[in-house]
């Protein structure tokens, strides 16, 4: 199961040492309108991250100036959860960011050297917990805002999904019967999902829907499995049971930058028929979606 999240973690270390470009506002990420069960552990660091979850608040320096600041937020019962879960949560909010900061500090070093403006680095990472409170199924959604001294910034998105029962991550192929008929229900329920939503966004910029599809949404899901795994479990009117899935998207991925991130739910309606038995009864109630 590692290996279904080396794609979208690749992306994300990458992007630490990439500087962004454009002009466009930051857009809002999805953890801001989710509920504030986080815990501010730390701001920076100047020496191991290994520190950044107990440690003071502090910053990267070189040559007496700041070059990166980095804050992590956890779930608030994060020590009263399985310790597999636990550990799972704090070594993927802790990853890439000795990376970060090692480029921070070649970035502020060079440009000293060839005398121009430096921008400090920044990097604010948030998990929360997304999914149902109880029952079967969990999911926790990290947001990572980056700034590497570009025109702007950008959010990325990692996801966890968890089996309480048998205390194991859970993957999109660990849910059905025949993954592949599966992907062809959700590809269908993702493009409509971002097809309708990008028609609200894009109103009046004469941008046809064909050209919504050709150009961001179907390549997106073109030879791209790994876009299955971008999804956290919706909550319900049952709090034990999972109204669904919801997939989260970060600027770029179906979509040019100033159109921010983009949230689309899928039922559990449109995917139950090819549910493994025994996560049949994880999923029920009325769903709650974006």
């Amino acid at each position: 199961m590692v290996g279904s999240y080396v794609v979208r973690w690749s992306g994300l270390i990458a992007a630490f040492a990439v500087a962004a470009c454009g002009a466009e506002q930051l857009p809002s990420s999805p953890s801001e309108l989710a509920e504030p069960d986080t815990q501010t552990n730390a701001k920076g660091t100047a020496a191991s991250t290994d520190e950044l979850f107990n440690s003071s608040p502090q910053v990267a320096i070189v040559n007496g100036e700041q070059a990166a600041t980095i804050d992590i937020s956890l779930p608030k019962d994060l020590d009263t959860l399985h310790p597999d879960l636990g550990d799972e949560i704090r070594s993927r909010a802790n990853r890439g960011t000795e990376a970060f900061i090692a480029t921070a500090e070649a970035d502020k070093a060079e440009a000293a050297e060839k005398g121009y403006d430096f921008r400090p680095h920044s990097l604010d990472v948030k998990w929360i917990e997304v999914g149902p409170r109880e029952g079967r199924l969990a999911a926790y959604l990290g947001t990572y805002a980056t700034y590497t001294g570009g025109a702007h910034p950008n959010v990325l998105f990692d996801v966890l999904n968890w089996d309480r029962v048998d205390n194991v991550l859970v993957t999109f192929e660990d849910l059905f019967d025949d993954p592949q008929a599966a992907r062809a229900a959700m590809t269908l329920a993702l493009k409509d999902g971002l097809l309708e939503q990008k028609r609200i966004r894009l109103e009046g910029t004469g941008i046809s829907e064909n050209e919504m599809m050709t150009a961001w949404v179907g390549p997106a899901f073109e030879g791209n499995e790994s876009v299955f795994q971008g999804f956290t479990f919706a909550r319900s009117s049952d709090p034990a049971r999972s109204g669904g899935m919801i997939y989260h998207f970060a600027p770029y991925e179906v979509g040019a930058y100033a159109e921010g991130v983009y949230e689309v739910g899928v039922s559990y309606e449109a995917f139950e028929s090819e549910l493994k038995p025994a996560y049949t009864d994880a999923f029920g109630g009325e769903p709650i979606l974006p």
